[in-house]
């Protein structure tokens, strides 16, 4: 069952609401950048041709086809509950 999380948690680790989204879907993108790299480097490792079924498919092409990983909100959630995330700002020189 999910859990409904109060806004006010989100506060904690940040000024405000907006800010803790906006940090959280950054970690998320960058997460998700990750999983697709892990992903192209697993489809990018099937050399293995003895593995074929009598209708010529891979059954480890299907196994890493399918493979469920964490979805990326959910481990940057946790990882901003968690105090993992820290927000930097820039600084801008005026001339």
């Amino acid at each position: 069952m999910i859990k409904t999380l109060p806004l006010h948690e989100l506060d904690k680790y940040a000024d405000n609401v907006y800010e803790s989204i906006i940090m959280i879907s950054r970690r998320a993108r960058k997460i998700n950048e990750l999983q697709k790299e892990v992903l192209d480097a697993e489809a990018a490792s099937i050399t293995d041709t003895d593995n074929y079924d009598d209708e010529g498919v891979s059954q480890d092409l299907i196994d890493r086809q399918y493979l469920k990983l964490p979805k990326p909100t959910t481990i940057a959630l946790q990882e901003m509950m968690g105090g993992q995330l820290s927000k930097e700002y820039k600084e801008y020189k005026e001339d």
